[in-house]
């Protein structure tokens, strides 16, 4: 009878399993730093997208401005005709008619809006796009009140006639993301 316990060969009893646990190991690595870089990009394009939208938007918004400090110090004059629009000035639009801005391309097309001072913004120059339209006349019947967003100008008195103005600006950004915004200004 030999009690045999073959210490002397042990590598006759293992089957190969650390080459497939490796292998899996590395597998399962590889996966998650994939998983990782594809996290890392999609943040950097959100935050690129992000960036861009805020471009776009501070750029409507000087175009906001523009607008309002044009009819602020000067006359304006409407195109003749409902719903027609020249050189950034838009006659008034009767209900329920869509406005002329909002026609498809209207904005890319070159025709019928105004084009405000380059904004510089980082390293890129963007010139906002911007209709002035005659939304009608109406009387400050709130007693001096209704204060605007021209902190120059001094509230009306009770009972004044203001000319209304509704002013819509638009941006783009080169890499295509565009804004746009709109605000009334009474004067």
């Amino acid at each position: 009878m030999s009690n045999h316990l073959s210490l002397d060969h042990p590598h006759r009893r293992q089957a190969g399993a650390a080459l497939p646990i490796v292998l899996l190991l590395l597998l399962i690595v590889t996966l998650l730093g994939i998983a990782s870089m594809r996290g890392a990009i999609m943040q950097e394009r959100m935050a690129s997208n992000t960036s861009a939208r805020s471009m776009a938007f501070q750029v409507a918004e000087a175009g906001l401005r523009q607008a309002e400090i044009i009819i602020r110090d000067g006359t304006i004059t409407f195109p003749t005709g409902l719903g027609v629009c020249s050189a950034g000035r838009c006659s008034m639009v009767v209900p329920p008619s869509d406005p002329a801005w909002a026609a498809t391309g209207f904005w890319t097309s070159g025709a019928g809006f105004q084009t405000g001072a380059a904004v510089s913004i980082g390293t890129n120059s963007i010139s906002p796009r911007f209709v002035i339209e005659d939304f009608g006349t109406t009387t400050n019947a709130a007693g001096g009140g209704g204060g605007g967003i021209d902190m120059a100008k001094k509230p009306p008195d009770t009972g004044t006639m203001q000319h209304v103005y509704r002013v819509t600006s638009y941006a783009a950004t080169p890499n295509g993301v565009e804004v746009q915004l709109q605000s009334l200004y009474r004067k």
